[in-house]
C-alpha cells in the first residue's frame, strides 16, 4: 500500500542540512555569548585610543620644544603594559624624540594623521594620534598595541567551533551515508532495468518502487515509457513485416520486368551482325558477351584470355596483337595509339570480322569495349564493284586502241608469268614486279598494283612466306580481271585497226603510181601497232596520278603523228618501262599548285609526251616543266651506294642504277629505286640510247633514241 504523504529527496536533504547548521551555530552562539572575544578587541582598541589621546596631550610640551628627556618620561608610564608592543613619538620636521619597541603599522614622520585614528593588523592594533601644542608645532604619536592575548582567545574560541563542527560533520556523512545508500539502491534498479532496455532486452519487468519521491516519478515514468517502447516496437516490427512484404513483391516484379528487358536486349543483340563483349586490360574476357561474338569469332577459350583467343581465329596475328594489348595495359604509350593499332580486320571461317576497340571505364577500372562486326557482304560489294570498275576500264582502254590493249594485255601476262615462277632474289625479278605495278595502276588495275607493291615490300623485308602469299594474289587476281574480257581479247586477236589517214596513204600512194613495195610497206605497217594510243593511254594514267598525288589537274600535250606505228613485239617492253619516266616526272618533277605559284609558275603543271621517227631515227622524249633534277641529292645518294659521281657522265648513270632513290621512304607510287633502271634496260635492250636533259627550276626532258640502221648498238648520252 503506498503511503498518502511521503518526504521528497529535497526534502530530506534541507532537513539534514538545516539541522546541522542549528546544531553548529547553536554551539557556536553558546560559546561566543559570553562575548570574550568581541570584548578584547574592543578594549584592546580603546585602550590604544585612550593611551593616545592621553599622551599625546601629556607630549604637547616636548613636541613643542622638541625636549626628547620630557617625551621619555612622559611616555615611559605606560612602558609597564604588556600589551604595549612600541611606542613612537615624531617631534616637528620628523624628528623622532621617543622610540620604544619596533613599529610594523607602516606610519612614519611623514604620514600625514589630521585626526585620531585607530588601526587594526594581524598582529598589532595602532593608534596614531596628532600631537599639537599651543605653541604651534606638530608631531604625531604612535601607539601599537600587540594582539598577542586576543589571538590565543581566538585560537581558543575556534578550537572549539571545529570540534563542535567536526562533531556535527561526523553526525551529518553517517545521516547522508544511509540517505545515500537507500537513494543508491533504487537508482541501481533503474539504471539496470535502462542498461538492458537499451541493450535491446525488452523482456524486464517494470521497476517496483513505490515511494513517491523523485525516484519513484522516475520508476513510474520508466515503466510507462518501457511499456510505451514494447508497444510501439510491435508496432513497428508489424510494419517493417508489411514493408519487407511489399519490397520483396516489388522487387519480384522489377526483377523480372530487368529479366525481361535483358532477355529483351540479349534477343536483340543475337540477332545483329555486331557482337559486343568486354576485356580487362589484363586480357580477361568478361563473362557476358552477345551470341553474334561467337558466330562470328568461333567459341570463347577456355582460359578465357583474349590472347588465347585471337590465337585461335587469327594464329598469323595473335604475336603482334599480344605485343600491342602489352603495351595498352602496361601504359608505354597514349591507349588511343596501342587500340589503333591492334589488327582490326580478320578473315575468320570465309567471313570478314571487323573488329573496334574503344577504352571504357567499369566502378573506375579501365576496360576495352570490343565491337565485333560481319563485314562480309560490304567487302564483297566493294570487290565486286572494283571488279566492274576495273573491267571498264580495261573495257575502255580496248576500245580505244585494241592493237595497243592487246600489246599491254600480252605483255602484262607475260609478267605475270614471270612471277608465277615463286619470287626471286635478284634486280631482274624487282624489276619486273616494279614495272607490272606501274603498268597496271596506269592501265586502271589498282588491285594488282596495290598486289605488287604489297609483294615489293614483302621482299625488301625478306618476308618469303608473305612474298609467296602475295604472289599467288597477284595470279589469281589477274586471272579474275582478264577472264571477264577473255572472249573480246580473243575476237580483237585477229583484227587489224585502221583509222582513215591510213587508207588516205594508201589511197595516196596508188595515185601518184607507188611502187608494189611501197604500197606493200604501208599496208604491213597496219600489223604494227599505232605510237598515238600508246601515248594517250599514258596521257590518261597521267592525269589520274596527278590528282591522287595532289599535284592538281596537269596538262598533257601530245605531239605525235597519226600515221606512226611501231612493231609491238619489238616495242612492248620499252613501253611498260616507259610508265616508270611517267610517274617520276609526276612524282618527283611536277611541283603541287601552291608550290609552283609560290616559284613564279603557273599552277597547271605541264608534261609533254612526243614521238617522231625519220629514216635515221626513232625519238620518243618525255618533257616536264616542274623543279628539274637534284644532281646533289643524286651525287650524295649514289656515293653512300658505292657509286661514282664525280662527272655528269657518272651521274647520269647513277640516276639509272638499281636502288638508287632520293626518295627517304618507299611509297605506292616510287622511291625504292628500281623504275628508272627497268626504264634503261628496256630501252637499251631494244637497242636505244637515253639522253637527259634537266635544268633546275624548269623541267626535265628524258629523250629516248633509236637509230633505224642496223648497226646501231645501244648507247646512254647526255644532252645539255
Amino acid at each position: 500500500m503506498t503511503p498518502k504523504f511521503a518526504l521528497t529527496i529535497s526534502h530530506k536533504l534541507i532537513g539534514l542540512i538545516v539541522g546541522l547548521m542549528v546544531a553548529v551555530v547553536g554551539l557556536l552562539a553558546l560559546y561566543l555569548s559570553s562575548q570574550q572575544v568581541d570584548a578584547m578587541s574592543a578594549a584592546l582598541r580603546t585602550k590604544a585610543a585612550t593611551y593616545g589621546s592621553v599622551m599625546s596631550s601629556q607630549a604637547a610640551s616636548a613636541v613643542a620644544f622638541s625636549d626628547r628627556e620630557t617625551a621619555r618620561e612622559v611616555l615611559h608610564s605606560i612602558d609597564v603594559d604588556a600589551d604595549v608592543a612600541s611606542v613612537v613619538l615624531y617631534g616637528v620636521g620628523g624628528a623622532v624624540l621617543y622610540s620604544r619597541g619596533e613599529s610594523l603599522a607602516g606610519i612614519s614622520a611623514t604620514t600625514p594623521v589630521a585626526a585620531p585614528l585607530v588601526l587594526d593588523a594581524a598582529e598589532r592594533i595602532t593608534a596614531a594620534v596628532p600631537v599639537v601644542s599651543l605653541e604651534g608645532p606638530r608631531g604625531v604619536l604612535v601607539i601599537e598595541l600587540s594582539t598577542a592575548s586576543l589571538r590565543a582567545a581566538r585560537h581558543h574560541v575556534r578550537w572549539l567551533a571545529f570540534l563542535t563542527g567536526g562533531i556535527a560533520l561526523a553526525a551529518g556523512s553517517v545521516a547522508a551515508w544511509l540517505i545515500a545508500q537507500r537513494l543508491a539502491r533504487r537508482l541501481r534498479a533503474i539504471a539496470d532495468v535502462a542498461s538492458a532496455v537499451a541493450g535491446g532486452d525488452l523482456t524486464q519487468e517494470p521497476i517496483n518502487d513505490p515511494q513517491r519521491d523523485e525516484i519513484g516519478t522516475l520508476a513510474a515514468a520508466f515503466n510507462a515509457m518501457l511499456a510505451q517502447i514494447k508497444q510501439l516496437l510491435a508496432h513497428v516490427q508489424d510494419m517493417a513485416r508489411k514493408e519487407q512484404d511489399r519490397l520483396e513483391s516489388l522487387v519480384a516484379q522489377r526483377t523480372a520486368q530487368l529479366d525481361l528487358r535483358n532477355a529483351e536486349m540479349r534477343l536483340v543483340f543475337d540477332q545483329v551482325d555486331q557482337g559486343l563483349f568486354m576485356v580487362d586490360l589484363d586480357g580477361a574476357l568478361a563473362n557476358e558477351r552477345s551470341a553474334a561474338v561467337e558466330r562470328l569469332l568461333g567459341p570463347a577459350p577456355a582460359t578465357g584470355t583474349l590472347h588465347d583467343y585471337v590465337r585461335g581465329f587469327a594464329p598469323d596475328t595473335a604475336a603482334w596483337f599480344a605485343m600491342q594489348w602489352d603495351m595498352l595495359r602496361e601504359g608505354v604509350m597514349p591507349p588511343e595509339l596501342c587500340l589503333a593499332q591492334l589488327p582490326s580486320h580478320f578473315e575468320v571461317a570465309n567471313r570478314h570480322v571487323e573488329l573496334a576497340y574503344k577504352l571504357t571505364e567499369t566502378n573506375g577500372v579501365p576496360r576495352v569495349l570490343v565491337v565485333t562486326t560481319d563485314v562480309t557482304a560490304q567487302i564483297l560489294r566493294q570487290r565486286a564493284e572494283r571488279d566492274e570498275r576495273e573491267t571498264a576500264a580495261l573495257l575502255s582502254r580496248m576500245l580505244r586502241g585494241r592493237t595497243a590493249f592487246l600489246a599491254f594485255h600480252a605483255e602484262t601476262a607475260h609478267y605475270v608469268a614471270v612471277l608465277a615462277g615463286g619470287p626471286q632474289d635478284d634486280d631482274g625479278y624487282r624489276r619486273t614486279v616494279h614495272t607490272l605495278k606501274g603498268v597496271t595502276a596506269l592501265e586502271g588495275i589498282d588491285s594488282v598494283a596495290e598486289l605488287c607493291h604489297a609483294l615489293e615490300t614483302a621482299l625488301a623485308d625478306g618476308d618469303e612466306l608473305a612474298a609467296l602469299s602475295r604472289t599467288h594474289e597477284i595470279c589469281a587476281r589477274w586471272e579474275l580481271v582478264t577472264s571477264k574480257i577473255a572472249p573480246l581479247i580473243s575476237a580483237a586477236s585477229g583484227r587489224l585497226e585502221l583509222v582513215p589517214c591510213d587508207l588516205e596513204r594508201l589511197e595516196a600512194a596508188l595515185r601518184r603510181g607507188a611502187a608494189t613495195t611501197e604500197a606493200l610497206a604501208i599496208m604491213e605497217s597496219w600489223r604494227h601497232e599505232r605510237v598515238t594510243h600508246r601515248l594517250e593511254r599514258a596521257a590518261d594514267g597521267a592525269h589520274v596520278l596527278a590528282q591522287r598525288l595532289g599535284k592538281g589537274p596537269i596538262e598533257v600535250r601530245l605531239e605525235v603523228a597519226d600515221e606512226l606505228r611501231l612493231p609491238s613485239e619489238r616495242w612492248s617492253p620499252f613501253w611498260a618501262a616507259l610508265v616508270h619516266a611517267i610517274r617520276n616526272a609526276i612524282d618527283h618533277g611536277l611541283e603541287s599548285p601552291d608550290e609552283r605559284i609560290t616559284n613564279g609558275k603557273s599552277p597547271t603543271a605541264r608534261l609533254t609526251l612526243r614521238a617522231r621517227a625519220n629514216p635515221a631515227e626513232t625519238v620518243v622524249e618525255i618533257e616536264d616543266d616542274g623543279r628539274g633534277i637534284d644532281w646533289d641529292s643524286v651525287a650524295a645518294r649514289a656515293t653512300s651506294l658505292g657509286l661514282p659521281a664525280t662527272t655528269e657522265a657518272e651521274l647520269v648513270d647513277a640516276l639509272f642504277q638499281d636502288g638508287l632513290s632520293t626518295r627517304a621512304s618507299a611509297s605506292e607510287t616510287s622511291g625504292r629505286g628500281i623504275g628508272m633502271a627497268a626504264l634503261r634496260q628496256a630501252c637499251t635492250e631494244t637497242g636505244g640510247r637515253i639522253t637527259v636533259t634537266s635544268a633546275r627550276g624548269t623541267g626535265t626532258t628524258l629523250a629516248f633514241h633509236w637509230s633505224n640502221t642496223p648497226t646501231h648498238h645501244g648507247l646512254l648520252q647526255i644532252a645539255g
